[in-house]
């Protein structure tokens, strides 16, 4: 059975900045080195997987929602400072990053219209439709949603499983009974990372006991339409939410914004599969260059973990 590893480009060369800053003169080289790590061992851990990086090209959620992610421009808290300041460094090493995945021959994947999220449900369901299994790395919830019975989502930083419903409770804590539901509860809630605003007086608590309560918003919607719920003994903010014309508007445009598999995505622009140029000597001067000796000191087991360089581990062996 094939099997596919689907990074998340930008998630985790932020969890990999956010560690001891290293450097080399006053450039900070943190992010760089951790995510090699990182994707090293992730292919080490799934030898028979075939691995991509995602990387986000520019959002077409822009264009619906020009306050898309706006709040992260706006803060001036310490924390938010600091946080921009960390986004900025992981940011300035995205460039090295990808140059290090070209010279190990791991496969980049971008389009100019599409964050990795898109491209997560996009290429995850292909694969899947194909009876294929399909491993999604990242630290990004918003992922969840796409888990079936042939895709997984991991998040290698906290260690974090999930391949079904339950695993949601102690993974991200949340007691939901599907990964429907889970889509709806982020958008009754919001997102307050992307700027997202929710539909009002719902928050994560709210929205899970109105699922678990009601099933769906649809299944809301009906019952209270065919009578078989008495709007007397409904919570006065669920009751606000099906009454609210305001309300459900909000709701349909976080529908959009946020259901990685909604049919009104439009097609990809500009996709490009970038399958590298593995050279381990230009690998070699790379690391040297900035100083990750552990990498260097044995480069041929090292990197022969990788598809590119499978044939490394027969070599080695046979030495």
């Amino acid at each position: 059975m094939s099997r596919y590893l689907l990074i998340d480009g930008m998630n985790i060369a932020h969890a990999a900045n956010n560690s001891k800053i290293l450097t080399v003169g006053n450039t900070q080289v943190q992010a760089i080195y951790h995510f090699i790590k990182i994707v090293r061992k992730l292919v080490a851990a799934y030898p028979t997987a075939k691995p991509a990086v995602l990387w986000d090209g520019a959002s077409w959620r822009y264009m619906d929602y020009p306050d898309y992610k706006s709040n992260r421009k706006k803060e001036d808290t310490p924390s938010a400072i600091k946080a921009a300041e960390a986004k900025k460094a992981a940011e300035s090493q995205i460039p090295a990053i990808k140059k290090a995945m070209q010279l190990i021959g791991m496969p980049q994947v971008r389009a100019s219209n599409m964050e990795a999220d898109d491209l997560a449900g996009i290429m995850g369901d292909r694969y899947a439709g194909k009876g294929a299994k399909v491993i999604l790395v990242s630290g990004d919830k918003d992922w969840v949603q796409l888990v079936n019975q042939n895709i997984i989502w991991f998040d290698p930083i906290r260690d974090r499983k999930i391949m079904k419903p339950a695993d949601m409770l102690d993974a991200l804590g949340y007691d939901l009974e599907s990964f429907e539901a889970f889509l709806e509860m982020k958008c009754l809630m919001g997102d307050t990372g992307d700027g997202i605003g929710g539909v009002g007086g719902i928050g994560d608590k709210g929205a899970i006991e109105f699922l678990k309560a009601y099933g769906s918003t649809v299944n809301f919607s009906n019952m209270l339409l065919d009578k078989t719920l008495d709007p007397k003994k409904v919570p006065k903010k669920y009751r606000d939410f099906a009454e609210s014309e305001d309300k459900q508007i909000i709701f349909r445009r976080n529908r959009k914004l946020m259901d990685l598999r909604t049919p009104l995505r439009p097609e990809p622009v500009n996709l490009r599969v970038d399958s590298g140029e593995p050279d381990i000597e230009r690998f070699r001067t790379f690391c040297n260059r900035l100083m990750f000796r552990s990498i260097t000191k044995d480069l041929e087991s090292w990197v022969s973990v990788f598809p590119a360089f499978h044939h490394l581990q027969e070599e080695l062996a046979a030495a």
